[in-house]
C-alpha cells in the first residue's frame, strides 16, 4: 500500500468517525514527520472541496476541524466523548509550516504558528545510556561508535549504532554463572537494547534495565526502573520483569511498563500476546487491550479491561500523549524528555488531551499546552515556571 492510498484510508476514517486512536495516533505522526508539506497537502486534497496549496487559514481551519473532531461512536471509545473538551483530542505538526491544529470543545478548531524566535529553549532528548558491566566498567553508549564493546564468555556485545546494543551468543555455556550488566538512560535520554535471547528493549527516559548478558537456567528474568517496552523472543523458557515488588511474567509478547519513581502507579499495558502479573496474592492474566495497574499507596494491584495501548507507546513512537493528563504529570513527562527542572509560583489546574512530537523544542510543547487559556509557562535555563 502506497503513503497516498494509506492517507486515503486514514483521513477516510477519520471523517467517517469511524477512526480508532491508533488510526489517528498515526494520521499525527504521518503529518509530523512531514518536512516537505506534501503529506499536508494530500490530506487536504482527500477532503472535499481541495484546493492544493491553500494557505488561507479559515481552509486549514475547516480541515482541521473535520479530521480532529472524528468523535468515535460510544462503542468505540466509551469516555472520548464525555471528556473531549478537556484540551487536544489530537494535535498535528506540519513540518513545513511550523503549525499546529488544535480542537477544543468550546470552540471550533484552530490553527496556531509558533513563534520563530525563542531566547529561552531546551532541545528534546536523545539518545544516550551508560552501559555498566558486571565488573564495574562504564561505557557511555551516545559517544561510542558502532563495532564490539566487550566479550563476556560466549557473548559479545556488538554496538549497532542509531541507538541499538545488541548481545550475540554463541553456545553459551548453561551451566556457566549469570554474568549481569545494566544499561541506564538519564534525563533526557533513550535508548534500545537487543538481549542475548533476541527480545528487544526500549527505555524511556530516567530508566534502567538490570539483566545477564545470556540466559540460563530454566527462566529469563530481567529487572526495570523506570520506563520500557518490551518485544519477548518466543522461547519455552518464560520471561519475567521485576518491578519493585510486582512480576510480569511472559513467554513472547509485547507490552509496556510504566514504573516511575515520581509515579503513583505502575502500570502493565498488553499490545500482543499474553502476560500474567502478580503482586502479593494478586495475579491477573492479561490479554491484548489490556493492562494492570499497581497503586503504590495502598499495594493493590486491579485490571483494567480495556487501556489505550497507543497511549502507553507513544513516547516509543517518537510522540508526546496527553490522555487527559493533570498539569503535573503532563510537567513530569516533559521534565524527564527534556531534562529540565518545574517550578510552580502557585497552584494551577489544567488537563491536557493530545500528541505533540517529541522531537520538537521544549517551546513548542509548552505554546501547546498554553493554548488552553489555562497555564502559562516561562523558560529561564534549565527550568520552567508554570503559572497561571
Amino acid at each position: 500500500m502506497t503513503l497516498q492510498d494509506r492517507l486515503a484510508y486514514l483521513v477516510g476514517r477519520a471523517v467517517q468517525h469511524t477512526a480508532t486512536d491508533a488510526e489517528l495516533e498515526e494520521l499525527t505522526r504521518l503529518m509530523a514527520e512531514d518536512e516537505t508539506g506534501e503529506v499536508a497537502l494530500q490530506v487536504e486534497s482527500l477532503l472535499p472541496p481541495p484546493v492544493p496549496g491553500n494557505t488561507d487559514p479559515a481552509h486549514w481551519d475547516e480541515i482541521a476541524g473535520r479530521i480532529l473532531a472524528s468523535d468515535r461512536p460510544a462503542k468505540v471509545v466509551p469516555m472520548r466523548r464525555r471528556y473531549w473538551g478537556w484540551v487536544a483530542a489530537a494535535v498535528l505538526l506540519t513540518g513545513a509550516a511550523g503549525t499546529f491544529w488544535l480542537m477544543r470543545d468550546d470552540r471550533p478548531a484552530q490553527t496556531h504558528t509558533v513563534k520563530q524566535e525563542i531566547k529561552n529553549d531546551v532541545v528534546p532528548g536523545g539518545n544516550k545510556a551508560m552501559l555498566t558491566l558486571a565488573d564495574g566498567t562504564q561505557i557511555p553508549l551516545d559517544s561510542t561508535a558502532s563495532g564490539t564493546l566487550a566479550s563476556q564468555g560466549n557473548t559479545i556485545l556488538q554496538m549497532q549504532g542509531n541507538g541499538q546494543l545488541a548481545y550475540e551468543s554463541s553456545a553459551p555455556d548453561e551451566k556457566a554463572p549469570l554474568i549481569y550488566n545494566t544499561i541506564a538512560t538519564p534525563r533526557g535520554g533513550q535508548f534500545s537494547v537487543t538481549l542475548s535471547d533476541g527480545s528487544r528493549v526500549w527505555l524511556n527516559a530516567s530508566s534502567s534495565l538490570r539483566y545477564p548478558a545470556h540466559f540460563s537456567g530454566d527462566a529469563r528474568e530481567v529487572s526495570l526502573t523506570g520506563e520500557a517496552y518490551f518485544e519477548v523472543a518466543k522461547q519455552d523458557k518464560p520471561f519475567f520483569v521485576k518491578v519493585n515488588d510486582m512480576d510480569v511474567a511472559v513467554l513472547g509478547t509485547h507490552f509496556n511498563i510504566m514504573a516511575y519513581e515520581d509515579e503513583a502507579r505502575v502500570n502493565t499495558t498488553l499490545l500482543e500476546g499474553a502476560v500474567r502479573v502478580s503482586h502479593g496474592n494478586s495475579r491477573y492474566r492479561l490479554s491484548p487491550g489490556q493492562g494492570a495497574s499497581l497503586l503504590k499507596s495502598t499495594g493493590v494491584l486491579h485490571m483494567q479491561e480495556q487501556v489505550n495501548t497507543a497511549e502507553a507507546v507513544a513516547w516509543k513512537n517518537g510522540l508526546l500523549h496527553f490522555g487527559g493528563n493533570d498539569l503535573q504529570s503532563a510537567m513530569r513527562m516533559i521534565a524527564r524528555w527534556y531534562d529540565v527542572e518545574v517550578v510552580y509560583r502557585s497552584p494551577v489546574q489544567a488537563h491536557f488531551r493530545g500528541v505533540i512530537p517529541r522531537n520538537v523544542n521544549v517551546s513548542e510543547v509548552l505554546q501547546m499546552l498554553e493554548m488552553t487559556g489555562e497555564v502559562h509557562f516561562e523558560v529561564k535555563g534549565k527550568q520552567i515556571i508554570v503559572s497561571p
